[in-house]
């Protein structure tokens, strides 16, 4: 998918009002968890930002108001040049000191041995945390914005996703973080069997749709998400479009990243298991987290814990 295919998407999820509602609603309830109204004004902040961007989509889909809009909004109101902003100050804060920890609790019971790769680090804010931890992390990326508090740990610069060149059995687990619905289509084959070459244990959390209704937890976890419920409640074609706009509002206008690679790559639970037995392993866990509490941006997320064949 292009880039102007991407935005493309992103306006047509705009002019969805089951879509917009539920995603407004979602990064509301994200922001309610770390933002005090009477202190700062996320909410109307999240308003004023939806309203301007499903207004210039209502009438035709305008790719290029997209684009131009979000410049603004990095500039005008999440103020990406100012890091004492009070959004940039606290969502800072929640990803170097916050999330770390809500990963690293979940992580501990799933992340086989000692060496960790994470692929596609981000921030790094996870990779600093799991090193504290006493694991062996090293880090990669095709992109280099990692945070301080990250910068020390081994890092390798990939020309594409595809560069991964660590030997055979490097590492004992591959993290693979929200990362593999970044990766183009003709590209994810080659991702996984390399990165099942180079760690025994691949760990992967995506943003998924069209969930089983017998997969195990999902009926207690939507019990008590109402967001999933709600979520799940859609047709699977708007489930798509809730996956796209949010990642698109995370990483190109709240983390400000409007040139990170979104193809969109979003996979159903039962296509997630077909493309990782297609390309040598074996999913031997399926975790429904959904739209937890303690994430400022939530969405539909799902852990697969995945085995290399030979392992077996």
């Amino acid at each position: 998918m292009s880039h102007n295919q991407t935005l493309q998407a992103v306006c047509q999820a705009l002019r969805s009002p089951a879509v917009t509602a539920l995603v407004r609603a979602t990064v509301k309830a994200g922001y309610q968890e770390y933002f005090l109204p009477q202190e700062y004004p996320a909410g109307e902040m999240v308003d004023r930002t939806f309203d301007r961007l499903e207004q210039e989509q209502k009438h035709a889909i305008r790719s290029d108001k997209l684009s131009a809009t979000t410049q603004h909004l990095l500039q005008d109101t999440f103020k990406k040049g100012e890091a004492e902003f009070w959004f940039n100050r606290i969502y800072h804060y929640y990803k170097t000191v916050l999330k770390p920890e809500t990963d690293y609790a979940q992580l501990r019971a799933l992340i086989h041995g000692e060496r960790v790769l994470d692929y596609g680090c981000g921030s790094g804010y996870l990779s600093a945390r799991l090193a504290r931890g006493g694991y062996a992390v090293s880090t990669t990326d095709v992109m280099e914005y990692r945070y301080a508090e990250a910068r020390h740990l081994p890092f390798t610069q990939m020309t594409s996703p595809t560069d991964i060149t660590y030997p055979e059995d490097s590492f004992d687990t591959a993290l693979v973080q929200a990362v593999l619905h970044h990766i183009d289509p003709e590209d994810l084959p080659t991702v996984i069997q390399r990165l099942s070459r180079a760690a025994r244990v691949l760990v992967v959390k995506e943003d998924s749709y069209g969930l089983p209704a017998d997969l195990p937890g999902l009926a207690e976890t939507a019990a008590v998400q109402p967001l999933l419920s709600a979520f799940l409640d859609l047709p699977q074609a708007q489930q798509f479009q809730v996956l796209a706009l949010i990642d698109y509002y995370a990483n190109a206008i709240a983390q400000g990243v409007p040139e990170m690679n979104m193809p969109f790559g979003f996979k159903t639970v039962p296509e997630w298991w077909q493309t990782f037995e297609e390309n040598g392993l074996r999913v031997e866990r399926t975790l429904v987290a959904g739209f937890e509490p303690g994430r400022m941006h939530k969405t539909c997320h799902v852990w697969f814990v995945c085995v290399r064949k030979d392992n077996l």
